[in-house]
């Protein structure tokens, strides 16, 4: 797995908030047992609360092995980055496909409120738990 993190735009950014968020994914990603597979997960800083308006966080699958992940920084950015790499082990897997149509084998049409989408509520039923391990590893 390779993780590359950027600023906004492919800018560069301070090198220790570089490690940070790299340290952190690679943690994500081993605790959902996504580290052995063949990915490049890239890794957007956002100076700003939120990246698209409304959003804290974006997981986009280029591919089933490439994925872009945009993080705010000024919102809760490690359980913002710990609920998008849920997101990335979801598309990993094949458990939700591109159009988040298909969710472990089952249709779901278009319009579910974003709360009440079977993945969503994954990740945010996960992202908690991630971070807690994460800052257990490192203190």
């Amino acid at each position: 797995m390779d993780i590359i993190v950027t600023g906004p735009r492919k800018g560069e950014i301070d090198k220790g908030l570089r490690n940070a968020v790299t340290l952190a994914a690679q943690s994500f990603a081993r605790q959902l047992k996504i580290s052995r597979l063949k990915t490049t997960i890239i890794v957007k800083v956002h100076h700003n609360v939120t990246c698209q308006p409304g959003t804290e966080g974006l997981c986009e699958a280029v591919s089933n092995r490439v994925f872009v992940l945009d993080i705010a920084l000024y919102a809760n950015w490690l359980s913002t980055l710990a609920h998008e790499m849920v997101h990335v082990r979801q598309f990993a897997r094949g458990e939700l496909n591109n159009s988040l149509s298909r969710w472990k084998s089952n249709k779901y049409c278009d319009n579910i409120e974003y709360w009440d989408q079977p993945w969503e509520k994954e990740a945010r039923r996960l992202q908690n738990q991630l971070v807690y391990e994460y800052e257990k590893d490192v203190s």
